[in-house]
């Protein structure tokens, strides 16, 4: 997926793609974006500036001649700037509006829930040594969709409760997302929780309360997949006392070679850093550690480990967003004018997105030629066949998957017919590269 420039070209089939109820000119005039008319005459004329120097990634001497060319406006690059800084709240605003209309698109169901994976992702001004700016994503695996999205500065901590949660939502998280007080308020709301762990990520106890032994635990596991209950010692809250927080903490032992990868990646690091490594974290690298909310009766090991896999969608999604849509390319220093560029940006992306998933299923394996013996079970809606969900060909692995373990006859994944007209559309706009999807490693 690679926005090409001949995308706005086509602004008629650009903006059929922005949610109905949202009036490009009144929310600009309500954000200060636009408020009187001299050298742009609309709101509309200045979003295609906005798409032009964000989406496109033209200088903003570029846009202004673009722009002339064109007779949408007739201004100076510094205008430009102070324009755009000015619009980017209005740009964030018609981003969520986006988001929130594709999230409206009945989500896949898995034994009744709604698989997530919740990840952020760094973006660095020119000639930055640190993130400057951090974007945290919720990332819907059966449509292949981001569902939410909040764009923070660099110190923008990662944590569970970026996420709106709904009863049913099994969301996936890495290490940074074990915190000890954004777990129970998952809980709260009905979902539920898949999060790697480190050995020292919390302070875990006995179920009754007493000092949990972890490594003691790992030595004396037998078997190559386990689980044990754990209590979560939340801290002081300063609240009234409540239930504890009993978890269940599943253990999968890594092959040789995973283990052997992961400690000389460990090794190389602090060696880098001038630290010491600590002999538990290389003992600690020999095993997964996930903690679970899921009821054991019908979440086994086994099913919460491949669960935790398909958070490498999410990763695919961040790769798609920086090496293809180009969102890892900032020019602006400007905070205004950087929020301004990556709303954009996405914008176009997420456009880009819903149009590719519009095209025919074409696995880059060759496996979409394969007729399926078996309806898999993610489905966009499962009693209701009028439903049909737009996705991607990268979300097939993600169902087929789920249909081993858990397999549902009356749920079938139905990718939408596209148009012919839409397909000749995107092919202009679009350089459709698909991205060979495989089995992953837990490990990563």
């Amino acid at each position: 997926m690679k926005i090409r420039s001949e995308i706005l070209d086509h602004w008629l089939e650009v903006s059929a793609r922005f949610p109905a109820g949202f009036d490009l000119e009144a929310t600009a005039r309500l954000r200060g974006a636009f408020t009187r008319v001299r050298e742009i005459k609309n709101a509309e004329a200045l979003l295609r500036l906005a798409l032009a120097y964000g989406g496109l990634g033209m200088s903003l001497r570029e846009t202004c001649a673009w722009a002339e060319a064109g007779g949408i406006a007739s201004l100076s690059d510094p205008s430009l700037l102070e324009r755009l800084c000015k619009a980017a709240p209005w740009l964030g605003d018609l981003l969520a509006a986006l988001i929130a209309e594709q999230a409206k698109t009945p989500a896949g169901r898995w034994a009744g829930h709604r698989l997530r994976a919740l990840d952020g992702t760094s973006i660095c001004q020119p000639g930055a040594d640190r993130t400057t700016w951090r974007l945290h994503v919720g990332y819907d695996l059966a449509t292949g969709q981001v569902d939410q999205l909040e764009l923070t500065d660099g110190h923008g901590a990662e944590n569970l409760q970026r996420l709106a949660y709904q009863p049913g939502d099994i969301v996936l998280g890495d290490r940074c997302y074990a915190r000890p007080r954004d777990l129970r308020p998952v809980m709260d709301t009905g979902a539920d929780f898949i999060v790697r762990a480190g050995w020292n990520s919390l302070r875990l106890l006995q179920a009754n309360g007493e000092p949990f032994d972890l490594f003691a635990v790992l030595a004396a596991q037998a078997e190559q997949e386990g689980e044990v209950q754990v209590r979560i010692h939340e801290g002081a809250t300063g609240a009234a006392p409540c239930e504890p927080l009993i978890l269940r903490l599943v253990i999968r032992r890594k092959n040789p070679e995973q283990a052997a990868a992961e400690q000389k990646r460990l090794l190389k690091d602090a060696k880098k850093r001038g630290k010491q490594t600590d002999p538990r974290s290389l003992e600690a690298d020999n095993y997964i550690l996930l903690l679970t909310s899921l009821p054991p009766d019908a979440f086994p090991p086994v099913d919460i480990l491949a669960l935790y896999r398909f958070r490498w969608q999410i990763e695919l999604a961040f790769k798609r967003f920086k090496s293809l849509a180009g969102l890892d390319m900032l020019p602006a220093k400007n905070p205004d004018l950087a929020r301004a560029w990556i709303y954009a940006r996405l914008i176009l992306a997420i456009i880009a997105e819903q149009i590719a998933g519009q095209v025919p299923e074409s696995s880059p394996s060759g496996l979409g030629n394969t007729p399926r013996t078996k309806p898999i079970a993610l489905a966009s809606h499962e009693d209701d066949p009028s439903h049909g969900l737009r996705r991607h060909s990268w979300t097939t692995p993600v169902a087929n998957l789920l249909q081993r373990l858990h397999p549902n006859p009356s749920a079938s994944l139905r990718a939408s017919a596209a148009a012919p007209k839409t397909m000749r559309l995107s092919q202009r706009m679009l350089n459709l590269a698909p991205m060979r999807v495989g089995a992953s490693s837990l490990s990563d």
